[in-house]
């Protein structure tokens, strides 16, 4: 019973490597996407960001990121 959840363990966490494999340059262009497709956020347009947080009186949050 335990060498048979063992084998089952190794298979299920050998077929997850693929899924966490990806290159670097596929998860910024695919984070990247993402964030460019949602309304809510700004992105890469500080001086933008800037402007309309003072015209609505709101704060700015700013934020810089790495994906390793």
């Amino acid at each position: 019973m335990v060498r048979r959840t063992a084998i089952w363990t190794g298979a299920l966490l050998l077929a997850a490597i693929p899924a966490a494999a990806q290159d670097r340059e596929t998860k910024v262009r695919n984070d990247r996407q993402q964030i460019e497709n949602d309304a809510k956020w700004i992105y890469n347009d500080l001086e933008q960001g800037l402007r309309i947080a003072k015209n609505e009186g709101k704060p700015l949050l700013v934020v810089l990121r790495c994906i390793p």
